[in-house]
Protein backbone atom coordinates (compact mmCIF):
# COMPACT_ATOMS: atom_id res chain seq x y z
CA UNK A 1 0.00 0.00 0.00
CA UNK A 2 1.33 3.44 -0.95
CA UNK A 3 2.28 5.96 1.68
CA UNK A 4 -0.39 8.51 2.44
CA UNK A 5 0.37 11.86 0.73
CA UNK A 6 0.40 13.79 4.01
CA UNK A 7 1.76 13.64 7.53
CA UNK A 8 -0.75 12.00 9.88
CA UNK A 9 0.00 14.41 12.73
CA UNK A 10 -0.62 17.35 10.40
CA UNK A 11 -3.90 15.79 9.36
CA UNK A 12 -4.93 15.52 13.01
CA UNK A 13 -3.98 19.17 13.57
CA UNK A 14 -6.06 20.13 10.52
CA UNK A 15 -8.99 18.19 11.94
CA UNK A 16 -8.64 20.04 15.27
CA UNK A 17 -8.30 23.42 13.55
CA UNK A 18 -11.47 22.95 11.51
CA UNK A 19 -13.36 21.70 14.54
CA UNK A 20 -12.32 24.81 16.47
CA UNK A 21 -13.22 27.14 13.60
CA UNK A 22 -16.72 25.71 13.18
CA UNK A 23 -17.28 26.20 16.91
CA UNK A 24 -16.33 29.88 16.90
CA UNK A 25 -18.84 32.55 17.84
CA UNK A 26 -20.60 33.86 14.72
CA UNK A 27 -23.46 36.35 14.60
CA UNK A 28 -25.09 38.98 12.41
CA UNK A 29 -26.12 42.40 13.71
CA UNK A 30 -28.46 44.29 11.36
CA UNK A 31 -28.73 48.07 11.39
CA UNK A 32 -29.85 51.05 9.33
CA UNK A 33 -32.91 51.47 7.10
CA UNK A 34 -35.84 49.95 9.00
CA UNK A 35 -37.61 48.59 5.92
CA UNK A 36 -34.53 46.76 4.70
CA UNK A 37 -33.62 45.58 8.19
CA UNK A 38 -37.09 44.00 8.48
CA UNK A 39 -36.59 42.26 5.14
CA UNK A 40 -33.09 41.19 6.14
CA UNK A 41 -34.38 39.59 9.33
CA UNK A 42 -36.54 37.34 7.17
CA UNK A 43 -33.79 36.63 4.66
CA UNK A 44 -30.99 35.93 7.15
CA UNK A 45 -33.12 33.88 9.55
CA UNK A 46 -34.50 31.51 6.91
CA UNK A 47 -34.10 28.04 8.43
CA UNK A 48 -31.91 29.21 11.25
CA UNK A 49 -31.09 31.86 13.85
CA UNK A 50 -32.75 35.28 14.02
CA UNK A 51 -30.05 37.98 13.71
CA UNK A 52 -29.71 40.72 16.29
CA UNK A 53 -30.68 44.28 15.34
CA UNK A 54 -29.33 47.72 16.23
CA UNK A 55 -32.35 49.97 16.67
CA UNK A 56 -30.55 53.21 17.49
CA UNK A 57 -29.60 55.85 14.87
CA UNK A 58 -26.93 55.02 12.30
CA UNK A 59 -24.87 57.97 13.52
CA UNK A 60 -24.31 56.08 16.78
CA UNK A 61 -22.92 52.92 15.17
CA UNK A 62 -19.50 53.66 16.62
CA UNK A 63 -20.97 52.68 20.00
CA UNK A 64 -21.72 49.11 18.91
CA UNK A 65 -19.83 46.83 21.29
CA UNK A 66 -18.62 44.37 18.66
CA UNK A 67 -16.53 41.24 19.09
CA UNK A 68 -14.67 39.03 16.55
CA UNK A 69 -17.16 36.93 14.63
CA UNK A 70 -19.98 39.44 15.01
CA UNK A 71 -20.57 40.83 11.53
CA UNK A 72 -22.39 44.15 11.31
CA UNK A 73 -24.60 44.63 8.21
CA UNK A 74 -25.76 48.21 7.71
CA UNK A 75 -28.53 48.98 5.21
CA UNK A 76 -28.72 52.50 3.87
CA UNK A 77 -29.89 54.60 0.94
CA UNK A 78 -27.39 56.51 -1.24
CA UNK A 79 -28.36 59.66 0.67
CA UNK A 80 -27.44 58.09 4.01
CA UNK A 81 -24.26 56.37 2.85
CA UNK A 82 -21.87 59.12 3.92
CA UNK A 83 -23.32 59.19 7.43
CA UNK A 84 -23.09 55.41 7.79
CA UNK A 85 -19.49 55.22 6.59
CA UNK A 86 -18.51 58.15 8.78
CA UNK A 87 -20.02 56.44 11.84
CA UNK A 88 -17.99 53.30 11.14
CA UNK A 89 -14.76 55.15 10.39
CA UNK A 90 -14.16 56.00 14.03
CA UNK A 91 -14.21 52.44 15.36
CA UNK A 92 -14.47 49.64 12.82
CA UNK A 93 -16.37 46.62 14.23
CA UNK A 94 -13.97 43.87 15.31
CA UNK A 95 -15.99 41.32 13.37
CA UNK A 96 -16.16 43.49 10.26
CA UNK A 97 -18.95 45.47 8.64
CA UNK A 98 -20.80 45.39 5.33
CA UNK A 99 -22.57 48.58 4.25
CA UNK A 100 -25.31 47.61 1.77
CA UNK A 101 -26.28 50.72 -0.20
CA UNK A 102 -29.72 50.24 -1.75
CA UNK A 103 -29.29 51.56 -5.30
CA UNK A 104 -32.33 49.81 -6.76
CA UNK A 105 -32.23 49.09 -10.52
CA UNK A 106 -28.91 50.95 -10.76
CA UNK A 107 -27.18 48.51 -8.37
CA UNK A 108 -24.11 46.78 -9.79
CA UNK A 109 -23.48 44.21 -7.07
CA UNK A 110 -19.88 45.43 -6.83
CA UNK A 111 -18.16 45.40 -3.45
CA UNK A 112 -15.13 47.43 -2.45
CA UNK A 113 -13.19 48.26 0.69
CA UNK A 114 -14.59 51.40 2.28
CA UNK A 115 -12.51 51.51 5.45
CA UNK A 116 -10.87 49.38 8.11
CA UNK A 117 -12.71 46.01 8.15
CA UNK A 118 -15.57 47.69 6.26
CA UNK A 119 -16.94 46.69 2.84
CA UNK A 120 -19.31 48.77 0.72
CA UNK A 121 -21.80 46.88 -1.48
CA UNK A 122 -23.97 48.24 -4.28
CA UNK A 123 -27.17 46.44 -3.25
CA UNK A 124 -30.67 45.85 -4.64
CA UNK A 125 -33.67 44.22 -2.98
CA UNK A 126 -33.84 41.32 -5.45
CA UNK A 127 -33.07 37.59 -5.14
CA UNK A 128 -29.76 38.24 -6.90
CA UNK A 129 -29.06 41.17 -4.60
CA UNK A 130 -29.57 39.13 -1.44
CA UNK A 131 -27.44 36.28 -2.81
CA UNK A 132 -24.67 38.74 -3.56
CA UNK A 133 -24.96 40.19 -0.06
CA UNK A 134 -24.62 36.71 1.45
CA UNK A 135 -21.48 36.19 -0.61
CA UNK A 136 -19.94 39.47 0.52
CA UNK A 137 -20.78 38.61 4.14
CA UNK A 138 -19.04 35.24 3.73
CA UNK A 139 -15.93 37.02 2.46
CA UNK A 140 -16.01 39.56 5.28
CA UNK A 141 -16.40 36.83 7.93
CA UNK A 142 -12.79 35.63 7.51
CA UNK A 143 -11.93 32.67 9.74
CA UNK A 144 -15.48 32.71 11.14
CA UNK A 145 -17.04 31.86 7.77
CA UNK A 146 -17.61 28.16 8.55
CA UNK A 147 -19.21 28.98 11.90
CA UNK A 148 -21.37 31.64 10.26
CA UNK A 149 -22.59 29.22 7.58
CA UNK A 150 -23.26 26.55 10.18
CA UNK A 151 -25.41 28.86 12.33
CA UNK A 152 -27.24 30.64 9.51
CA UNK A 153 -28.45 28.19 6.82
CA UNK A 154 -29.42 31.15 4.62
CA UNK A 155 -25.73 31.90 4.02
CA UNK A 156 -24.66 28.25 3.94
CA UNK A 157 -24.12 28.09 0.18
CA UNK A 158 -22.22 31.38 0.16
CA UNK A 159 -20.01 30.19 3.02
CA UNK A 160 -19.26 26.92 1.23
CA UNK A 161 -18.38 28.82 -1.97
CA UNK A 162 -16.02 31.05 -0.02
CA UNK A 163 -14.26 28.07 1.56
CA UNK A 164 -13.92 26.41 -1.87
CA UNK A 165 -12.54 29.47 -3.64
CA UNK A 166 -10.05 30.14 -0.85
CA UNK A 167 -8.76 26.55 -0.85
CA UNK A 168 -8.63 26.45 -4.66
CA UNK A 169 -6.61 29.68 -4.74
CA UNK A 170 -4.15 28.30 -2.19
CA UNK A 171 -3.70 25.06 -4.12
CA UNK A 172 -3.27 26.95 -7.37
CA UNK A 173 -0.38 28.86 -5.81
CA UNK A 174 1.08 25.67 -4.35
CA UNK A 175 1.01 24.08 -7.80
CA UNK A 176 2.91 27.05 -9.22
CA UNK A 177 5.46 27.11 -6.41
CA UNK A 178 6.53 23.44 -6.32
CA UNK A 179 8.76 22.16 -9.11
CA UNK A 180 9.72 18.74 -7.73
CA UNK A 181 7.19 16.11 -8.94
CA UNK A 182 4.91 15.06 -6.11
CA UNK A 183 6.28 17.61 -3.63
CA UNK A 184 3.07 19.63 -3.78
CA UNK A 185 0.79 16.71 -2.91
CA UNK A 186 1.00 16.81 0.92
CA UNK A 187 0.14 20.52 1.09
CA UNK A 188 -2.59 20.27 -1.56
CA UNK A 189 -4.16 17.23 0.03
CA UNK A 190 -4.22 18.81 3.49
CA UNK A 191 -5.84 21.92 2.02
CA UNK A 192 -8.47 19.79 0.34
CA UNK A 193 -9.06 17.83 3.55
CA UNK A 194 -9.44 21.09 5.47
CA UNK A 195 -11.89 22.33 2.85
CA UNK A 196 -14.00 19.18 2.95
CA UNK A 197 -14.13 19.17 6.75
CA UNK A 198 -15.08 22.87 6.76
CA UNK A 199 -17.91 22.19 4.30
CA UNK A 200 -19.04 19.33 6.53
CA UNK A 201 -19.21 21.75 9.46
CA UNK A 202 -21.07 24.36 7.40
CA UNK A 203 -23.74 21.79 6.53
CA UNK A 204 -24.24 20.88 10.17
CA UNK A 205 -22.16 17.73 10.37
CA UNK A 206 -20.12 16.98 13.48
CA UNK A 207 -16.36 17.13 12.94
CA UNK A 208 -15.67 13.76 14.56
CA UNK A 209 -14.20 10.32 13.77
CA UNK A 210 -16.88 9.60 11.20
CA UNK A 211 -15.43 12.30 8.96
CA UNK A 212 -12.54 9.93 8.18
CA UNK A 213 -14.75 8.78 5.29
CA UNK A 214 -14.44 12.18 3.66
CA UNK A 215 -10.69 12.35 4.35
CA UNK A 216 -10.15 8.97 2.70
CA UNK A 217 -12.11 10.24 -0.27
CA UNK A 218 -9.91 13.32 -0.54
CA UNK A 219 -6.78 11.17 -0.43
CA UNK A 220 -8.11 8.96 -3.21
CA UNK A 221 -9.00 11.96 -5.36
CA UNK A 222 -5.59 13.44 -4.65
CA UNK A 223 -3.84 10.44 -6.15
CA UNK A 224 -6.08 10.51 -9.21
CA UNK A 225 -5.57 14.25 -9.76
CA UNK A 226 -1.81 13.87 -9.40
CA UNK A 227 -1.92 11.36 -12.25
CA UNK A 228 -3.84 13.83 -14.43
CA UNK A 229 -1.39 16.64 -13.66
CA UNK A 230 1.65 14.46 -14.44
CA UNK A 231 0.14 13.42 -17.76
CA UNK A 232 -0.52 17.04 -18.75
CA UNK A 233 2.97 18.15 -17.67
CA UNK A 234 4.54 15.46 -19.86
CA UNK A 235 2.42 16.58 -22.81
CA UNK A 236 3.22 20.28 -22.29
CA UNK A 237 6.67 20.41 -20.65
CA UNK A 238 7.31 24.06 -21.48
CA UNK A 239 4.37 25.30 -19.44
CA UNK A 240 4.16 22.47 -16.94
CA UNK A 241 4.30 24.85 -13.97
CA UNK A 242 1.24 26.68 -15.30
CA UNK A 243 -0.58 23.38 -15.85
CA UNK A 244 0.11 22.35 -12.26
CA UNK A 245 -1.23 25.63 -10.92
CA UNK A 246 -4.39 25.51 -13.02
CA UNK A 247 -4.92 21.81 -12.22
CA UNK A 248 -4.54 22.51 -8.49
CA UNK A 249 -7.13 25.27 -8.67
CA UNK A 250 -9.70 23.51 -10.87
CA UNK A 251 -9.31 20.14 -9.16
CA UNK A 252 -9.83 21.64 -5.70
CA UNK A 253 -12.99 23.39 -6.87
CA UNK A 254 -14.21 20.06 -8.27
CA UNK A 255 -13.57 18.33 -4.94
CA UNK A 256 -15.35 21.17 -3.11
CA UNK A 257 -18.43 21.01 -5.35
CA UNK A 258 -18.59 17.25 -4.89
CA UNK A 259 -18.37 17.72 -1.12
CA UNK A 260 -21.23 20.25 -1.18
CA UNK A 261 -23.46 17.80 -3.07
CA UNK A 262 -22.45 15.03 -0.68
CA UNK A 263 -23.31 16.97 2.49
CA UNK A 264 -26.44 18.49 1.00
CA UNK A 265 -27.75 14.92 0.80
CA UNK A 266 -26.90 14.34 4.44
CA UNK A 267 -23.49 12.66 3.94
CA UNK A 268 -24.79 9.23 2.84
CA UNK A 269 -21.53 7.37 3.46
CA UNK A 270 -21.45 3.63 3.02
CA UNK A 271 -18.94 0.88 3.78
CA UNK A 272 -18.64 0.01 0.10
CA UNK A 273 -17.64 3.59 -0.73
CA UNK A 274 -14.97 3.60 1.95
CA UNK A 275 -13.55 0.29 0.71
CA UNK A 276 -13.52 1.50 -2.88
CA UNK A 277 -11.78 4.74 -1.97
CA UNK A 278 -9.23 3.01 0.23
CA UNK A 279 -8.50 0.45 -2.51
CA UNK A 280 -7.56 3.25 -4.88
CA UNK A 281 -4.59 4.03 -2.63
CA UNK A 282 -3.02 0.67 -3.45
CA UNK A 283 -2.29 1.64 -7.04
Amino acid sequence: MARLPFNVSKAVNTWKEVSANTSLSANFVLAGDQRLVALAQQQFSSGGTLPATWIRPVAELAEVASVPGELLVVFTTPEGEVEALAALAGSAPKGGAVVAVDEGPAATGKANRAGLRTTRLSFADTPEGWDRLFGVCAEAAGDHVAALGRRYPAVRDAAARRVMVRAAGQNGLIGLAFFVPGADMPAMTLNQAKMVLSIAGIYGEDINQERVVELVGVVGLGFALRGVARYLVRKMPGIGWVVKGVTGYVATLAVGKAAVRYFERGAPASTSKVVALASSLRR
